[in-house]
């Protein structure tokens, strides 16, 4: 009898070692699904349908069917997910849709298309059928049941996470076994300097998560850098346990004010699969095999209990990590500083040095290095007032996923000549701020000699009086002259040709002070023309718009924003906050409304960067907000001048 109980348990283990390896291998199984919440609804109602890819290999496009009788109301939402089975990972990815009905009748969703692999693949088609508004619906149809992921083997004398046996409590579990940490490269940083966080979710549990609310990062520019999708787990040891361990998020910071800053958490919504183990229970019997016996032999295997699953929501955030940001030291402050702070190079050209008054020149300024790449500011520039000068054209050559943040940025300056001459083109400056050696550093360009010859278009020279003495000759003959009045003298029109040169001579000396002005004092042209290139950086977001590419949009709209506050408040990049805007503002007594319209703006613009989604509709109102808060300020700030 023993032999054969030994021989029967030996059986059965294999078998279930078996049925284990078959589960984990249909669990990598490709599948492309397509579910509705109803297959009956009102027409006053909203169906929400999902196409599902489970296991997607290499996915490379996905394209809904036609949604015939509908109106995409919603979508789509992209939601990605993963469960893991003791280190066997599945993953999906679901694109959710919103849609109400346009009229009753029945509709009939074909399957959507997917390239997966480089192979086309298609959905299964859903029926759903839609009754008048008012009417009583019908019994909901069942849903298919998710699909739950695997349990993990329990290895004899160790304790299994995911096992829940009688009287255990899951929530124990959870906290135990599924968490989120924050990775901080550094703590104590200047402003500008990089900071690289790191989101990680740790678990030992089977789960499908989704990042529910990301982090909006106020008071730092932020930029993503790219995660593998599906994500990848890795191993890493918590206090001696083993954890998977998946990046949800990978961020450079760059802190834009001073004082101690808070990286916000991110939530993670999980669906945790639990499997639940009671006792075996005993009918009475006369099994001459002794299965009494064999009962009582594998009473303390779990697996030979009665088991259940059970999908048990989990919620969770990751803690508040604190930055301590140190404001950029004044002393030694250069002037041609504009809050660049890292390691970089310069490298300043001109594309001829002769040319004619007909023709323009051409002034590349490259920055090179490692920083704030994305922020610098153009280098301010000494230009000859024989020259005019454009505003430059600003080219980005970021490195993919560089950290930290490396490029170049090159700003390209259109220079007219106005006279002939030979003009010698002062260096270009340009500043920065080094954190590993806490200093600034200068790094500065070979000055310019250029040759302008006269072009074939003369430009006429203004008239000029000032050397005009010469009157007319006096008359020595004619008595009646004295005696007799001329018809012109004293007439209207004499007094006017009489103080006609003095008027001209007053007119050519008004302007030439304006122009001098005007090119001595630069920053008042940049505040003057601020609603200009605020409104020109606004119409690249308009055509971001156009073309649907909402990133590229806010992140147009956000820089238009800070740029036109910047230029019209006079702050310089470096030293930009929402504080220092709010304390400018006030002192121009701008209305609370609009400054409250202006900072709920751009947290709107700060946040949709970081979870994009946004349907046209609330991407169109967020640019004619961005007009209307600019013209606002405008007009408010030149109505009390």
């Amino acid at each position: 009898m023993k032999v054969y109980i030994a021989s029967l348990r030996k059986s059965i283990v294999l078998l279930i070692a078996a049925m284990m390896t078959a589960a984990g291998a249909s669990a990598q199984e490709f599948r492309f699904t397509a579910q509705v919440n109803t297959n009956v609804i009102a027409q006053d109602e909203y169906l929400h349908i999902q196409f599902t890819l489970i296991n997607p290999t290499n996915l490379s496009d996905f394209k809904p069917p036609a949604f015939k009788g509908f109106e995409i109301v919603q979508g789509p939402s992209i939601t990605d997910g993963m469960s893991n089975d003791n280190g066997r990972v599945t993953t999906y990815r679901a694109y959710s849709y919103t849609l109400a009905a346009l009229q009753p009748g029945n509709f009939t969703f074909q399957g959507a298309i997917a390239r997966v692999d480089g192979k086309t693949v298609r959905s299964n088609p859903v029926s759903v059928e839609v009754t008048r508004a008012g009417q009583q619906r019908l019994p909901q149809q069942q849903q298919q049941q998710p699909q739950q992921a695997f349990p993990q083997r329990r290895i004899p004398g160790e304790s299994q996470p995911g096992v829940l046996r009688n009287g255990e409590d899951a929530k124990e579990q959870l906290k135990k076994n599924v968490f989120v940490r924050v990775d901080v490269d550094k703590t104590n940083v200047y402003e500008g300097e990089q900071i690289t966080a790191t989101y990680k979710l740790y678990t030992r549990l089977p789960t499908n998560s989704s990042v529910t609310k990301v982090p909006a990062f106020k008071g730092f520019s932020a930029k993503d850098m790219e995660i593998p999708n599906p994500p990848r787990p890795t191993e890493e040891m918590v206090n001696g346990v083993p954890f998977n361990v998946f990046v949800i998020r990978k961020t450079l910071l760059f802190p834009l004010q001073s004082g101690e800053l808070e990286l916000d958490p991110a939530e993670v919504d999980n669906q945790v699969h639990f499997v639940k183990v009671g006792q075996r229970k005993r009918a009475a019997t006369n099994d001459p095999f002794g299965r009494d016996a064999l009962d009582d032999f594998f009473a303390d295997d779990p697996f030979f209990g009665q088991t259940e699953y059970e999908v048990v929501p989990y919620r969770i955030q990751s803690p508040v990590v604190k930055v301590q940001v140190k404001p950029l030291p004044a002393e030694g402050r250069p002037a041609s500083f504009n809050g660049a702070v890292g390691q970089f190079s310069l490298n300043a050209s001109l594309d001829k040095n002769q040319l004619s008054t007909d023709d323009a020149l051409s002034l590349k300024v490259a920055i090179t290095g490692r920083g704030n790449v994305n922020l610098l500011n153009a280098p301010p520039l000494s230009i000859p007032p024989a020259f005019e000068k454009y505003d430059p054209t600003v080219t980005d050559n970021i490195e993919k996923n560089s950290n930290p943040l490396s490029g170049s940025r090159t700003f390209q300056y259109a220079l007219m000549p106005q006279q002939k001459g030979d003009y010698k083109l002062p260096p270009v400056e340009f500043s920065y701020f080094d954190p590993a050696a806490k200093a600034y550093k200068t790094l500065q360009s070979e000055p310019f000699e250029v040759h302008v010859i006269q072009g074939k278009e003369l430009k006429k020279e203004k008239a000029d009086f000032s050397g005009q003495t010469d009157l007319a000759g006096i008359r020595t003959g004619g008595a009646s002259w004295s005696k007799q009045r001329p018809f012109f003298f004293g007439k209207p029109l004499f007094w006017i040709l009489f103080l006609l040169p003095l008027l001209a001579i007053a007119g050519v000396a008004y302007y030439r002070r304006r122009e001098n002005y005007i090119n001595n004092n630069a920053a008042l042209l940049r505040h003057r023309h601020a609603n200009k290139v605020a409104l020109k950086r606004l119409e690249l977001a308009a055509r971001y718009l156009k073309e649907g590419k909402d990133k590229a949009f806010y992140e147009e709209t956000s820089r238009a924003l800070w740029g036109y506050l910047g230029h019209k408040l006079r702050i310089p990049m470096a030293e930009m906050s929402k504080q220092r805007v709010d304390e400018k503002l006030t002192k121009l007594h701008l209305s609370e409304s609009a400054k409250e319209q202006l900072f709920a703006l751009a947290d709107r613009c700060e946040q949709a960067l970081y979870a994009p989604g946004d349907s046209v509709a609330l991407r169109q109102g967020a640019y004619q907000e961005a007009v209307e808060v600019i013209t606002n300020i405008e007009n408010e700030i030149k109505g009390r001048a």
